[in-house]
Parts: C-alpha cells; structure tokens; sequence
C-alpha cells in the first residue's frame, strides 16, 4: 500500500509539472505569434517612432542613444536597460514577475541597436528574471552573463540583479491603500519624538491621531477616511508640516501649505 501511495504522488507531481510546461509554453507560442504578426504588420503600417512611455531622465535617454553595441544588462536612473544587436525586425522581453504575460518592446536606436529600459520595481530585494523573444523566437538574453534554469519547466531564464529601490520618496509613496481610502501615513523624522497628523478628517486637532514609531525615527499610522478630498498635515515638533511624500499640495485659509488627498471608496 506505501508503494501505491508513494508512486500516486510521484504521478500527481508529474501531472502538475507537466501542465505547468503546457500552460507556459502555450502562453509564449501566444505571445510570439502576437510579436511575429506585429513585425510582419510594420513593413506595411507606419509605426510610432517610440511603443510607449516617454524616457524624462536625461542620463538614461543618452545611455540608450549613445549605445553602439548591444551591452550586458545595466541599471540607469532606476531603469533596467537591456540592448540586442543584430539582423533582427523586431524584439521584447517578458518578465517572471509578471507571469511571462507582459511584452516590453525593444526600440531601435540611430545606432541600429534594439534596447529597453525597465522600471525597476520598487520595494524589490530579488534579481529580475526574464526571457527575450526575438523576430518571434523565445530565448535567452545572449548580452546577460548570468542565467539559471528554471526547475519546472526547464527553460533558460536569464537573471539581472538589481539595487534595492526604496519609495520613500516624493510621488513614490502609495499613501493610499488599495480599498481607496485608507491612509497610510508615514513620516521620516528624529527618533524618540511625538508625530501626529491633523486635517479635516479629525477637525485638526494635533492630538488625536498619533504615528507609531515603527523603526527609529520612522513614524506610521492606518487611518481610513471618509470619501471625498482631504487636507492635512503633520505636527511634528511644534510645526504643524506638509506630507513630504505627498506632491499634491495646497493652499489653507491661514496662508499654510497643507497636502491633499483624495480618497475613494473602492469596495
């Protein structure tokens, strides 16, 4: 009976890892043939000169005109830049993080040289891993110097470390939660000092609503609010301060800068 348990198991295992396969190798023939009709599609349709955001970081805008050559994997101004060199109409990366659903274009620059620069995203310790498919063939990056394979479905992903990027910085911080209307608040200050948010949600009153001190000198506090747009600010050694990870400011009927926020009910 242990040995029909065991080869159940084995059986079970083997079922799973092998739909594993199917599903992505299903999901990359999808999206190769999607990037294959695309570049068949260019001879005929006129394509935008740029396939997406617009590059504002000087430094990383001539990082990726001034490549002569493809390079290995680099990181510029918080931009992952990946470059290919060679005959090719057309190239994309997809990321592990991203379930392999997302195609990132390449773009060509005057050199000839198809590259891309990818956010790096925030709050993230592990290296990206990430595959390339080129003119409708799926492969590994050939300029990235490290790969692995991965262990299910045996395909070569290649791997890009990466910096650590924090949010704790202006337009970065997500204030508000997912639901749309829980705040969290969150103040960088001295350590072992009184930090609390005043605004119309609680009258202003400077008392009400404390921040935790959760690591030194890092203050925070949940707060769900009431739908519709809010003022605030917080009150922080006698000086009652705008929310330095806030850009949207405003001005009070005293003439202070205060920060808003606009909380929705998502549920």
């Amino acid at each position: 009976m242990k040995k029909i348990r065991l080869s159940g198991v084995a059986t079970r295992a083997d079922s799973i890892a092998v739909t594993q396969r199917i599903l992505l190798a299903a999901a990359l023939a999808l999206a190769a043939s999607v990037l294959a009709f695309g570049a068949e599609g260019a001879k005929s349709t006129p394509q935008p000169k740029t396939a997406g955001r617009v590059i504002e970081s000087l430094s990383l805008h001539l990082a990726m005109a001034s490549l002569k050559k493809a390079e290995a994997p680099k990181v510029v101004d918080g931009e992952l830049v990946l470059s290919i060199s060679g005959p090719y109409r057309s190239a994309a990366a997809a990321f592990a993080h991203e379930g392999f659903a997302i195609l990132h274009p390449y773009e060509r620059n005057r050199q000839g040289v198809l590259v891309l620069a990818y956010p790096v995203p925030l709050k993230r310790s592990e290296p990206l891993e990430y595959r390339v498919i080129v003119d409708g063939a799926w492969i590994a990056d050939p300029m990235d110097p490290e790969s692995r394979s991965d262990p299910v479905t045996g395909l070569e992903l290649s791997v890009a470390r990466v910096p650590y990027l924090s949010d704790l910085h202006l337009g970065l911080y997500k204030i508000l939660e997912d639901d749309g209307h829980t705040a969290r608040f969150l103040f960088q200050g001295q350590p072992g000092e009184r930090v609390t948010v005043s605004g119309d949600f609680n009258n202003w009153d400077p008392f009400i609503h404390e921040l935790a001190e959760t690591s030194p000198g890092v203050y925070e506090l949940e707060l769900p609010l009431p739908t519709g747009r809010h003022y605030y600010t917080f009150v922080y050694l006698g000086e009652s301060l705008p929310d330095p990870l806030n850009p949207e400011k405003a001005s009070s009927r005293e003439g202070k800068v205060v920060s808003v926020l606009n909380a929705i009910d998502l549920n």
